[in-house]
């Protein structure tokens, strides 16, 4: 029997991360003979390849054209849109990550089955209470008509390529290859330089440094793989090390080690272009798209084989689902959901107090005053851009205490406090001021109005701001005015 099988996800834009294995998944249940629909809140060109190739692709649940009879659910917050809609159809959920909240599983009885990408997000599940007998590890797969082996390897790698969301890594991975005479190109959202067509990249290159989905691709081809990145290394993979390093995604489960020049050395000195071939050959035949849907349909038909709950326990349920996921108390999961929705965007007061691990002697002053500029300017800019940031708990005063306290001795402790209530407040306006001034000439008065407020609330204690505050009336005065 033909199953129509919704799958949400919180993106269908560019084709990273949960997109490619939803577009993967989607792909292999078209071809074999099932119906499946995908609900995003956020599309992009992603979602526009996807319906030219015929796909149901909406970002609201009413314009679906069909009711499903299972869903298949990834990311909680259009989870519980498709729970809400769709109140007597089972649900399967899938965890694809063990850090965010926004991939955490929560307890549903719709939810008959869970799916783990690899062992890290299986022990997640397992730790928030889901049963081991309805937990099954799916692992990753590869469109292998997307992914063509590559001609084989030459006995030296002359070639590399640089996957990666991040830039910390970059100018460690340039200095070893330009050392070792490879010629390297980069790729990827820290690069300035992306692709939805990575298939047509890859057969390029000998050697390439990825983690995650992006090295099962590069060595589902052909190509050696150093898996590493800013998070951390672990090496070349090679066929000894295959089924554990895929069982954890190739990703940060196994990025135990700094990534230094020396390891990378090690590495490229290690690469094999025989065992590169030997692993391509296994990943061919163990991570087909075609056995990754035929798993799925598999937990699909033992969830819908379950007999339905009452209705009053899944309202329920759906109503713990919201008083989670929607802005309640500040204490509940929303917040840290929200943020890694909006992005994952560090708070910038916090990023700058930060750099301030090292140098307070009896310089303390002069250097927080230095730092304020920066901290000034990018709360100014956190403000403009109406992203949502990490409150910081407290005053500026806490925070600096807190962040360092663990490494600073009693005596400096005081000093801090001294610097917080005398010298400090006067640079903290200044500096506010200056940024503040910079931001006005590219932003409309009640724009800036509320930027000022923002970093008013955010990077100012009370105990500074109560002798400002008439500057500040006078200044918002002014804008109102111009």
């Amino acid at each position: 029997m033909s199953l129509r099988v919704l799958i949400t996800n919180l993106f269908v834009a560019h084709g990273s991360g949960s997109e490619a294995v939803v577009e993967l998944l989607a792909d292999g249940l078209r071809r074999a003979g099932h119906q499946p629909m995908l609900y995003a809140p956020t599309l992009g060109d992603q979602a526009v390849r996807m319906r030219r190739r015929g796909h149901v692709v909406v970002d609201r649940i009413a314009e679906l054209p069909f009711r499903p009879d299972v869903l298949h659910l990834q990311h909680t917050p259009p989870a519980a849109m498709a729970l809400a809609a769709f109140p007597g159809v089972p649900a399967v959920f899938a965890c694809h990550s063990a850090l965010f909240e926004v991939e955490a599983p929560r307890p549903h009885p719709q939810i008959r089955r869970w799916i783990a990408v690899d062992d890290l997000c299986r022990d997640r599940c397992l730790s928030r209470g889901v049963p081991a007998d309805r937990l099954s590890v799916i692992l990753n797969a590869v469109d292998m008509e997307r992914f063509r082996p590559r001609l084989p390897l030459p006995a030296r790698p002359a070639r590399a390529l640089l996957l990666t969301k991040t830039a910390e890594h970059l100018e460690l991975v340039r200095g070893v290859c330009g050392e070792l005479a490879i010629d390297l190109d980069e790729l990827g959202p820290a690069t300035g330089r992306v692709t939805d067509r990575l298939e047509d990249e890859l057969p390029k290159y000998d050697l390439v440094f990825a983690t995650a989905r992006m090295a099962l691709e590069a060595a589902t081809v052909g190509c050696a793989v150093v898996v590493g990145d800013g998070r951390g290394f672990a090496g070349l993979l090679t066929g000894a090390r295959l089924e554990e390093w895929r069982r954890l995604n190739f990703g940060a489960g196994l990025l135990s080690r700094p990534l230094t020049a020396e390891g990378l050395r090690a590495a490229i000195a290690a690469y094999d272009p025989a065992d590169a071939a030997r692993i391509a050959a296994r990943l061919r035949e163990a991570a087909t798209a075609e056995a990754y849907a035929a798993m799925h349909v598999e937990l699909y038909r033992a969830a819908m084989t379950e007999p339905p709950c009452p209705a009053a326990e899944v309202a329920a349920a759906t109503a713990a689902w919201l008083e989670n996921l929607l802005p309640t108390a500040a204490e509940r999961p929303w917040r840290a959901v929200a943020q890694e929705v909006v992005g994952f965007r560090p708070d910038p007061v916090r990023q700058a107090l930060d750099a301030l691990q090292g140098g307070f002697s009896a310089t303390l002053e002069a250097t927080l005053s230095a730092r304020l500029p920066a901290m000034a300017s990018a709360a100014v800019a956190e403000a403009s851009s109406h992203l949502l940031a990490g409150p910081l708990q407290g005053s500026l005063a806490a925070t600096v205490d807190g962040a360092l306290a663990a490494r600073l001795p009693p005596m400096l402790r005081a000093s801090v406090e001294e610097s917080l209530s005398s010298g400090l407040p006067a640079a903290l306006r200044a500096a506010i001021d200056q940024s503040t001034a910079q931001a006005l000439q590219s932003l409309p008065g009640m724009r800036a109005e509320r930027m000022l407020r923002g970093i008013w609330r955010r990077a100012v204690p009370a105990v500074v701001r109560r002798p400002l505050n008439r500057w500040r009336r006078a200044l918002l005065r002014r804008i109102g005015s111009a």
